[in-house]
């Protein structure tokens, strides 16, 4: 319903992915997420530090995503607001034609409260 205050803890929902199916090098897969956090402590200052994290289900780990504060630091307010993550140079990791694969998608406060983890549906990347 809309209504304040958030948790802490970061809650994220997945609104889209730009393709369910793509051309390996050619084309860039976009997850979009909305995020609510009830103090306002997402992102962070230094761009080595990962405010979104995502893995492709083909691999082991998670790759980080740069995210800058969305509120003052030190301010302690209730934040919502979309994020894209950008993935340009999916590939197609064997021999086959094509695979498929999922996205898991987290983010982390830095509190280092981490959200609930979402799950795209099925991408498939193609070889040209």
């Amino acid at each position: 319903d809309g209504e304040f205050p958030y948790s802490e803890v970061p809650q994220i929902e997945l609104i889209g992915v730009s393709h369910d199916s793509l051309v390996e090098y050619d084309e860039t897969l976009v997850l979009s997420i909305k995020y609510q956090d009830g103090n306002g402590d997402i992102g962070f200052e230094s761009p080595d530090k990962y405010a979104v994290h995502v893995r492709d289900t083909r691999l082991e780990n998670f790759d980080g995503f740069y995210v800058g504060p969305v509120a003052p630091p030190m301010s302690e307010v209730p934040v919502e607001g979309m994020i894209d993550i950008e993935f340009p140079n999916l590939f197609v990791f064997g021999n086959g034609q094509f695979e498929k694969t999922f996205f898991e998608i987290k983010m982390i406060d830095r509190a280092g409260n981490e959200s609930n983890t979402l799950m795209s549906d099925a991408v498939v990347i193609m070889k040209e």
